[in-house]
């Protein structure tokens, strides 16, 4: 068993199509620098002289001066990716001890049989309800062939759907039956200063903790995260503010529609009521979908549907995945708390550990 592909902490949907830089520099939250913090690692002392010329010297510090911000950004992007991927490596190290010694405790062969029998063999058939459901969303794919045709692959899909669920709550379950705790230190340095532009927050505009989100409608892990931000904002109720931000995968094609759906709701202060109903409601985002979520609402639909039509409203989407991407995002979800990066479908736990340390400073 690949146990590092099984239980890697990248529960989230993945960009692979990149779109252009924005032209603009995004307006920024500053973040404070931790206290102990040893910046950025330069390669030389400021006052070295790394050129001359006839007539001329330039030392490190006048060089680097101009491009700062920028070398800020990428040490930040890698030393989150290295936590990333140690804390990813050591959960699995650690997961693959206890669920040998689960494995044992139960009398089964080992960790295979094991998650045979704790998920695999409790995945939920889907309903006919959600089969019905599901066939009504890819149906344009599937070359005319009926619902009782592709049945098979249907409820194959749907299972392997709620296979993540199963597995991330049984293994939620193994770690609190072994108490399991990751101590790994985290880089004080890796922050990036990530734009809140004019987005929608809730939560006290002073909070001291602010946590910027980078999601979108049509991926599954971003509802899944829902999860965890409601037990952050009900835990620490007052101390978070949380700005969303849009960023819609290329191979999602009713990300966009979803968002400015979204976004026109909030012209009529409705945008988290619209919000939830779009991220509660994942597989019902087609344009006759969202007008039914937006008569649900009462809004005008008359001024509603206008606002969809403004090109504006595509622009500002896009300006937010090209803002993620300044700061590193590459799929969904993507959270930023006080600049510390954490992506996919994280727990709760993850979020408190940064959170405790952040009140702390």
């Amino acid at each position: 068993m690949n146990t590092f592909t099984l239980f890697a902490l990248l529960f989230a949907c993945s960009e692979t199509k990149k779109k252009t830089d924005a032209t603009t520099e995004p307006q920024t939250v500053k973040m404070p620098t931790p206290k102990g913090s040893a910046g950025i690692t330069m390669l030389a002392p400021s006052t070295t002289k790394i050129a001359s010329w006839k007539g001329g010297t330039l030392s490190y510090a006048e060089f680097s001066n101009e491009f700062m911000g920028e070398l800020k950004q990428k040490e930040a992007t890698y030393l989150n990716d290295r936590y990333t991927f140690e804390r990813g490596a050591l959960e699995n190290k650690v997961l693959e001890t206890v669920l040998a010694e689960e494995a044992k405790s139960l009398g089964l062969a080992g960790i295979d049989a094991l998650i045979q029998q704790e998920v695999q063999g409790k995945i939920p058939d889907p309903s006919e309800e959600e089969i019905a459901a599901f066939y009504e969303q890819v149906k344009s794919q599937t070359n005319g062939a009926t619902l009782e045709q592709v049945r098979p692959q249907l409820v194959m899909s749907l299972k392997n759907q709620k296979s993540q669920d199963v597995m991330m709550k049984y293994i939620e379950e193994i770690k609190t039956k072994y108490e399991v705790k990751l101590t790994l230190p985290f880089p004080e340095a890796a922050r990036v200063e990530v734009s809140a532009d004019d987005d929608p927050s809730i939560g006290p505009k002073d909070a001291p903790i602010t946590i910027i989100q980078f999601a979108e409608y049509q991926c599954p892990y971003c509802g899944k995260a829902g999860e965890s931000i409601d037990q952050v904002m009900k835990e620490y109720e007052g101390k978070i503010k949380m700005v969303y931000r849009d960023f819609p995968l290329s191979f999602h094609d009713r990300a966009v529609p979803a968002a400015v759906a979204a976004n026109c709701a909030g012209e009529q202060d409705k945008y988290w009521d619209m919000h939830g109903l779009l991220m509660g409601n994942q597989r019902a985002l087609t344009d006759a979908d969202l007008t039914a979520h937006a008569t649900t609402l009462a809004l005008d639909l008359d001024k509603w549907n206008t606002c969809r039509q403004d090109p504006a409203q595509a622009a500002e989407v896009n300006k937010d995945f090209e803002d993620g991407q300044k700061v590193g995002v590459s799929g969904t979800p993507a959270f930023f708390v006080n600049g510390i990066m954490l992506s996919g479908a994280v727990p709760f736990a993850q979020f408190k550990e940064i959170i405790d340390r952040e009140l702390q400073q």
